[in-house]
């Protein structure tokens, strides 16, 4: 399913890929897998994945902390 990001347009919204809805200095887009969140950036036909976190509740966890975009 990663794949995806290299195979299709990244800057398409989809149900699991979208902007963020509020700017962020780390990402651009927001790739959902499962309870993975995969954050990136789009720079001409290159896709640069900055964070990849995990969901737990209401709260993105990366190296075992909580984590604010």
């Amino acid at each position: 399913m990663l794949s995806s990001l290299g195979e299709d347009d990244a800057t398409v919204e989809a149900r699991n890929r979208f902007r963020l809805r509020r700017p962020s200095e780390f990402a651009d887009f927001e790739f959902r897998v499962d309870e993975l969140r995969v954050f990136y950036r789009v720079a001409g036909d290159h896709v640069q994945v900055v964070l990849i976190g995990e969901k737990k509740g209401n709260h993105l966890v990366i190296d075992g902390k909580r984590f604010t975009l």
